[in-house]
């Protein structure tokens, strides 16, 4: 049976709508706002060579059904679409030159009034525009009055081409409503905007935590200082830091644990109050790899991966290892980077403040045999019956697999794997995947091409693929993985996050951090985010596929000139992850006035207590 082992590592327009579950196709309106229609009276029918601009660049026919009261274009489709696919053809509009913006109608373009007027003390005016040709304007006061059914006083302020009415009683928010409707219902109205209060929506603070190295998480930062490869994560601070609900599991090495990195204590779940035994499970069923004495149990604890020589075998007659391998502490560290404690005065942050870290271990010394890999999703995911193991009492909603196979390209995703893969997906966990470091094409590592899995590349600092990377169709989206060198000549470019000193044994005064490079590293950026999105989802609504497509669709561009955009163009995923638009997305209203926040890394070396450099691959 092989061995896994760990791994340190504008699609077409239509491409996600087989995923989305939205509504059936059916013909859709597109509201365009033209740059050259700005301040103009009445535009008319849209220019006919406008329109077969709009049709050659996107492929798509479209018939004009009218205006908006503010000048915007009503396209409707000929084709049937679905949400998915309106949505991206809106986008795809929206950056065309001379769109300022396009948007799927959903039934407010030509609506008469607002759904709401913000609840104040009492409306005294509106702003009244009137059509051009509406004979002579501005109507008489007598008439708007009649209509509106409350008495209208004209002022001298403008709005613009607008006129402002002061009503002679301030009225609440119902009856301003239904005032705006009667007046917008006179043919020679083109708009009456009640005139409300709006209170400064204030920039949200850069969250800036005071975790000591925080400084040096390049890939953490966001604003003027960040680099083109940070996954923008202390932006999306702004708008959710996680919930406790959420519980992000950790295939992998296991934990440091009993002792426990100061790092991650707070942020593992405990099955009893004297915590003592956390939540997780050992699924190393060897006792030999598991080096606790027995074979699978409760305690996902990190004994430390260490090899002697020859401790794993022999292959062609070769000791393997050839030399004393250190252990790793590879999953303390995938765990760190997802989220360790922050804010909390002490070492790093994580990309989640508040979700559950739930460790299942299943890389020890010699890696890890890939029936323990696929019972350990079965568990992860709520699977019942396990061998060797008791319910999971809090099943996972993301499961991260920082893990590929030991020898490159040893074919497709495996059938058992798959079905796991697929038991979690129908529980609603989504699985996030490092793409593997052997700067090669996914087609041919597992679990990275393994279906409905979340395949993540790695990038540098710069932005660009790291050079170790893998790469291909499989790949759903790029994060921040590191690129620190081959011979770790560039430390401060890798991922910093929760280690050990010990080479062997997990020590107490040995808890530290340190900075490793990639897909193992980009893969729990990932993993953080879509803890973040769930987090931000109060209705409940997500699923594995609408997230895969969230995570596409918000991903920033990768640079220009990069390897991504040029020979591997299409190759690295859909762009870099964006944590701020992401969890934006996931959010049930899109936040109202809500300016992204900017921070700005100082640029610290890691010289500093308790911090080694490692490179996994």
């Amino acid at each position: 049976m092989k061995r896994l082992s760990r791994v340190s590592i504008a699609s077409l327009l239509l491409a996600a709508a087989s995923a989305s579950g939205m509504a059936a196709n059916a013909p859709v309106s597109i509201i365009v706002m033209f740059k050259s229609d700005v301040d103009r009276d009445e535009p008319g029918a849209i220019n006919a060579a406008e329109l077969d601009r709009l049709q050659a660049e996107t492929g798509f026919d479209f018939k004009w059904m009218g205006n908006t009261r503010t000048n915007a274009r009503i396209l409707r489709t000929l084709d049937t679409l679905t949400q998915d696919e309106a949505t991206a053809l809106a986008r795809r509009i929206g950056v065309m030159d001379g769109v300022l913006w396009a948007d799927v109608d959903a039934g407010r373009g030509t609506a008469s009034a607002r759904s709401a007027v913000p609840a104040v003390a009492g409306i005294e005016e509106f702003i009244i525009k009137f059509k051009r040709g509406a004979g002579s304007l501005p109507l008489d006061v007598e008439k708007l009055s009649a209509a509106a059914g409350a008495r209208l006083v004209p002022t001298s302020e403008t709005v613009g081409a607008a006129q402002v009415y002061r009503l002679a009683r301030p009225v609440g928010v119902a009856d301003a409503g239904a005032i705006e409707r009667r007046l917008e219902a006179l043919p020679e109205v083109r708009y009456a905007d009640p005139v409300t209060r709006m209170k400064a929506q204030a920039a949200a603070e850069p969250v800036m935590p005071s975790d000591e190295y925080f400084p040096q998480q390049w890939h953490l930062q966001s604003g003027p200082g960040a680099v083109a490869g940070s996954a923008n994560v202390q932006a999306a601070w702004s708008l959710t830091r996680g919930t406790p609900e959420v519980t992000v599991a950790v295939l992998d090495s296991g934990v440091l644990f009993a002792p426990t990195h100061p790092d991650l204590e707070s942020r593992l779940e405990y099955r009893n109050a004297e915590k003592t035994v956390i939540v997780g499970w050992d699924m190393i069923r060897n006792p030999r790899f598991a080096r606790d004495g027995n074979a699978r149990d409760k305690k996902p604890k990190d004994e430390g991966d260490w090899e002697a020589v020859g401790w794993c075998g022999k292959e062609d007659g070769i000791p393997v290892p050839t030399a004393f391998k250190p252990a790793e502490w590879h999953g303390s560290h995938v765990a760190g980077i997802i989220g360790a404690a922050t804010d909390n005065g002490i070492g790093v942050s994580g990309v989640d403040w508040l979700a559950r870290i739930e460790p299942v271990r299943v890389l020890g010394p010699c890696d890890g045999n890939v029936k323990d890999i696929i019972q350990g999703i079965g568990w992860a995911a709520g699977k019942k019956g396990v061998g060797g193991t008791q319910p999971n009492p809090r099943p996972a909603n993301v499961i991260n697999m920082s893990l590929g196979p030991d020898a490159p390209g040893t074919g497709p995703c495996p059938d058992a794997m798959q079905e796991a893969i697929d038991y979690a997906l129908s529980r609603n966990a989504a699985v996030v995947v490092s793409a593997g470091n052997e700067n090669d094409n996914t087609r041919n590592y597992a679990p990275a091409n393994c279906r409905g899995v979340i395949a993540v590349s790695a990038v540098g600092p710069s932005g660009d693929l790291a050079s170790y990377s893998n790469f291909g169709a499989e790949v759903a989206v790029a994060a921040p993985g590191g690129d620190i060198g081959a011979k770790g000549e560039r430390p401060q470019d890798g991922i910093l996050s929760t280690l050990n000193t010990s080479q062997k044994r997990p020590s107490a005064e040995g808890m530290s951090y340190g900075a490793m490079d990639g897909t193992s590293m980009a893969a729990p950026v990932v993993s953080g985010v879509v803890s973040l999105m769930l987090a931000a989802d109060t209705e409940k609504k997500l699923n594995p596929q609408r997230i895969m497509a969230i995570l596409r669709d918000t991903a920033r561009p990768f640079p220009e000139g990069s390897r991504c955009t040029t020979y591997l163009k299409g190759q690295c995923g859909a762009g870099i992850v964006d944590a701020y638009a992401a969890v934006k997305a996931a959010m049930p209203t899109p936040p109202v006035g809500r300016i992204e926040p900017h921070a700005q890394g100082n640029g610290a070396d890691l010289s500093g207590r308790n911090l080694s450099i490692v490179r996994v691959r």
